[in-house]
């Protein structure tokens, strides 16, 4: 609610549109929130049109998530774009995003990465080698920050001249485990709480919803994984997207040693491995996503929800772009369409919404201006 108000502030914009992820976050965590709802949600907030991010593109690395989330933005048009970030200082931020396209940082980041330190680490380290700049070194790993720069470096492959807002990230940041003493709090703390069975309205204004339970849903995750593993032939693996360098026999060796799903990440994750790869990479496992998706760009157009001011802008878009958009998965056959389905179907089985997947045949949600 405060970044929407605060970049409608700054920006003065005659529409805005939001691209939002569907089932899955970028990090292969659950939705506490089904997709439809958080579509409604946003006209509520002020959002005119609301588009889809699909899973293959939203449940991947922060290059992919960046450049998927730009390149459907700039599809419908836009002139603006803003995002949060922890440095409210765009000049700085493009001064990191020069320093990280050097040969020097790449192959730096890759003997540290080589020498078994985690990325973070070993981007750190590797900038912290390029400049003496303490506000750089300080900033350069920080998760609303990395996104920034993976936006601004897609602005730059898209050789667009989008204006950049940034909202600077207030109070908590975003891995903060614990409420901040204001109303304002991080995501992290706010499905601690969901996940301890507590009410979060004073964090939530406006929003009325039955939240999924983050533990529940991956302990169900986890069971999924365990039968996955007794059916499917592991030394066919190397087939499935994003398993690589043996981390499917890792998943394998940890899986009769916890009791829940985030004690098996615990177990698993390493430096080399860290939770949210092997997170995404159990969601991959789980579709059974080919590998010929892997390090390729994936974006669709489709509108989830929109009002009378988004529905009007969409009529004025050029006939190339309108034949692009989805709106409904009804004799649709694009490979995006496909997984996005099997994805709600997960989304489905573990939030035990039989039918929850059917919704994705039936129209945007229109709704009023508020």
């Amino acid at each position: 609610k405060y970044f929407i108000e605060e970049a409608k502030r700054q920006v003065s914009p005659d529409i805005t549109i939001a691209v939002i992820s569907s089932s899955f976050s970028m990090r292969g965590d659950v939705m506490v929130i089904d997709k439809w709802e958080k579509a409604k949600l946003a006209l509520n907030y002020q959002i005119d049109l609301v588009l889809e991010l699909p899973f293959l593109a939203s449940v991947n690395s922060s290059d992919y998530f960046c450049y998927n989330a730009i390149k459907t933005l700039t599809a419908f048009n836009i002139t603006d774009l803003a995002f949060g970030a922890e440095l409210n200082n765009l000049p700085k931020l493009k001064q990191i995003k020069d320093l990280i396209n050097t040969n020097v940082y790449n192959i730096s980041i890759k003997e540290y990465l080589d020498k078994g330190f985690s990325y973070a680490n070993s981007s750190y380290r590797a900038i912290k080698a390029l400049t003496n700049d303490k506000e750089i070194i300080d900033n350069v790993t920080l998760p609303n920050n990395t996104l920034a720069i993976g936006y601004l470096q897609s602005l730059d492959k898209l050789n667009s001249n989008v204006n950049v807002t940034l909202i600077k990230r207030i109070n908590n940041n975003y891995y903060d485990e614990k409420v901040n003493s204001t109303t304002m709090s991080s995501a992290t703390s706010l499905r601690n709480l969901i996940a301890q069975n507590q009410n979060i309205d004073i964090y939530t204004p406006g929003i009325n919803y039955p939240y999924f339970n983050p533990t529940e849903a991956n302990n169900e995750l986890f069971k999924l994984l365990r039968y996955f593993y007794t059916i499917y032939d592991i030394t066919k693996m190397h087939e499935i997207f994003g398993i690589n360098e043996g981390i499917e026999n890792r998943i394998h060796n940890f899986l009769d040693k916890a009791s829940s799903y985030d004690e098996f990440i615990s177990l698993v994750q390493t430096k080399r491995y860290p939770a949210n790869r092997i997170k995404r990479t159990i969601l991959y496992l789980l579709l059974n996503i080919n590998k010929e998706y892997e390090n390729k760009y994936h974006y669709y157009l489709r509108i989830l929800s929109m009002n009378q001011i988004g529905k009007a802008y969409v009529n004025t878009l050029n006939k190339d772009t309108k034949k692009d958009i989805i709106t409904s998965f009804k004799n649709q056959s694009h490979y995006l369409v496909y997984i996005e389905l099997k994805a709600s179907k997960l989304y489905s089985i573990i939030t035990n919404k039989p039918n929850f997947y059917l919704l994705e045949y039936q129209v945007p949600f229109i709704g009023e201006i508020k």
